[in-house]
This record gives C-alpha cells, sequence and structure tokens, in this order.
C-alpha cells in the first residue's frame, strides 16, 4: 500500500500515515519508494522509546511516555502495557512483505 496515491488524500489524519504509531505518533513523510517498488524498513522497540527507519530515514523516535492526550490514552489503553504486538496493516488495500526477522533486544 502506498498511502501517498491519490485515493487516500484528505481521508487519512497525520497519525495515520505509513510507519506511524497508528493514531499515536505521526511519522515523517515523504520517504516512501512508488507504489509496486520494496521500500526497507526497522523498526525497534527498546522500553518505551519506538524507533522507525523507512528507507535509510529516521521517520519515527517516539517515547510512548510523552503521550499525554487523555482522549488518546482513552482510546489506546495498550500504550500503558509494557508487551505487545507487532501489526502489519493497510487500509483495505492488499499489502505484501518478505524477509521479514524479528529479534528480541537484550
Amino acid at each position: 500500500m502506498n498511502d501517498q496515491a491519490p485515493v487516500y488524500q484528505g481521508k487519512l489524519r497525520p497519525a495515520q500515515y505509513h510507519g506511524s504509531i497508528y493514531d499515536v505518533v505521526p511519522a515523517r513523510q515523504g520517504f516512501l519508494k512508488k507504489a509496486g517498488e520494496w521500500n526497507q524498513e526497522e523498526i525497534t522497540a527498546s522500553g518505551r522509546r519506538i524507533t522507525v527507519i523507512l528507507n535509510g530515514t529516521t521517520i519515527v523516535d517516539a517515547n510512548l511516555d510523552s503521550v499525554k492526550d487523555p482522549q488518546v490514552l482513552k482510546k489506546h489503553p495498550g500504550l500503558a502495557r509494557s508487551q505487545g504486538h507487532i501489526g502489519f496493516l493497510g487500509h483495505d488495500t492488499r499489502v505484501e512483505f518478505r524477509n521479514i526477522r524479528l529479534r528480541e533486544l537484550p
């Protein structure tokens, strides 16, 4: 999915674009490759710090403890958890992945 496609323009909030901590922390935009080309992404969750690097550019560097908005915390109670799941999601479109590797940090 390329959220820069015209079908998504004006329909997504800033924290819903590629690489964002969905609906919580917006990612920097403008670093996705064209639709049909593979992107390279590295996501690191080290304690409460989440870093997302897309095609060599850091698009998210956030500490979840800095999220203080009561509405966001109410909508996303999982932010208080110390463990969770990784989700790879799209906006009702086909999404493909390859070469996924997970490792636990020391």
